[in-house]
């Protein structure tokens, strides 16, 4: 929070803020608005935020940071040994009575939980609901409640013909938090908690929210990675590379996040790959940025021109041995397909065809970490299509992950049964 002694106009600016609340009662005497500096064509101090001085700082009030408080999730709670908690009561039950965590899943509250458990992927919910068609600060509660026959902790993969929560050590982490107000704010915290799992040696599988959660992603993974240590795979329907004067008086947000990276020096060209673009509301200045920065970009067009199998052969061969990030917005898929997202678009991937890029990349690179964003619990239909699609390609990606714990790193591996005809 800004100092408001440092000169005379913001001590008048912050007058109200910090004025001491009248007894009970009493009432405070009327400012001299007349006298006051103004800031936009009005009194500083009708608008104790801004600074008078500089109409470009936000002054936060005394309990501006009350959603990013965090408990002491050891000391506050019984003492207990590090290690995830299993919630459930029941060998076996379906999700629809469960304890509603990820899959059913173990919960793990600390580092220390995730080490003890020797976890190897963490998910973790991300509200945030900036993005104009609302509800994504809804995904990653209603991700825990999928209106599918599932069961508790259990999985089986017909790829794979593996059961990978038996190979693979996966725990729900819950949320980060998100302040109303404070988006780019909410973009740091976030990515202290993200950095909690990736100090464990574990991968974040991130709920989002818009696709600001990428903000967060990339913050996390470039402190704990550093600077131009992995290259990132953007599924998305839309560029995403908003101008410095279209980001809406913020530094970076969901549509800005990979070229504010560049702009900053903590990415080059070729650790940016875009696959899925096809939006109807880009322009040239953005194509033009992607050309001359020599970014990476797998067009629709080129999909359906050369053909997917042979497009995808090509991405995940220019792709082989890189430590790769995957952002998915889940407008990448056709939005016949997806229809719970906040900016669908037609003449998108199908589901079968995003399992298998997803799958080759699992089983050919080191993922550090993937969130699933832009899911709108608001405007999914009634049977909840977006969230079973996103719960399918997650499972799918863990039994990807749970083949290559166990050795298997071919991008075109399949179980050899499940390829067979066994009839006579």
């Amino acid at each position: 929070m800004l100092n408001c002694l440092s000169n005379l106009a913001l001590a008048a600016a912050c007058l109200l803020l910090l004025a001491p609340a009248p007894a009970l009662g009493q009432d405070n005497p009327a400012p001299d608005l007349d006298s006051q500096p103004k800031v936009d064509g009005l009194p500083a101090g009708l608008q104790p935020w801004r600074d008078p001085e500089n109409p470009q700082v936000q002054i936060l009030d005394p309990g501006w940071n009350k959603y990013y408080l965090r408990k002491d999730m050891v000391g506050d709670n019984p003492k207990r040994e590090p290690g995830p908690i299993d919630l459930q009561r029941y060998y076996v039950a379906p999700t629809k009575h469960a304890f509603p965590t990820y899959f059913g899943l173990p919960v793990a509250m600390t580092t220390e939980d995730l080490e003890a458990g020797e976890v190897d992927v963490a998910i973790v919910g991300a509200p945030s609901s900036f993005n104009p068609a609302d509800g994504n600060g809804w995904a990653a509660n209603y991700m825990r409640l999928i209106h599918n026959y599932d069961f508790a902790q259990t999985g089986h993969d017909m790829w794979f013909n593996n059961e990978y929560f038996d190979i693979l050590n996966v725990v729900d982490y819950g949320n980060a938090n998100a302040h109303p107000s404070l988006m780019v704010q909410n973009f740091a915290d976030q990515a202290l908690v993200f950095k909690e799992i990736l100090d464990a040696g574990a991968i974040p599988f991130v709920i989002g929210g818009d696709h600001g959660t990428q903000v967060a992603s990339l913050m996390a993974l470039y402190d704990h990675y550093g600077p131009k240590s992995f290259t990132t795979v953007h599924f998305d329907a839309h560029t995403d590379l908003a101008p410095p004067d279209g980001r809406l008086g913020m530094f970076t947000h969901g549509g800005a996040a990979l070229r504010f990276a560049h702009e900053r020096g903590l990415a080059d060209g070729d650790q940016i790959f875009h696959v899925g673009l096809r939006g109807a509301y880009e322009s040239v200045e953005r194509m033009n940025w992607m050309f001359e920065t020599r970014t990476n970009y797998y067009f629709m067009p080129r999909f359906e021109r050369n053909g997917f199998d042979e497009t995808v052969d090509e991405l995940v061969a220019e792709l082989k041995g890189r430590k790769i990030y995957i952002s998915i917005d889940m407008d990448v898929l056709d939005g016949s397909l997806a229809p719970g997202v906040s900016n669908p678009e037609i003449g998108g991937m199908t589901t079968l065809q995003l399992m298998r890029i997803l799958r080759m990349l699992a089983l050919q690179n080191e993922i550090l970490l993937i969130d699933w964003v832009e899911y709108s619990p608001l405007l999914d239909d009634r049977r909840r299509s977006t969230s079973n699609v996103i719960s399918r390609l997650m499972r799918h990606t863990l039994a990807a992950l749970a083949a290559r714990k166990q050795g298997i790193t071919d991008p075109n591996y399949v179980h050899p049964a499940m390829l067979k005809d066994n009839s006579r």
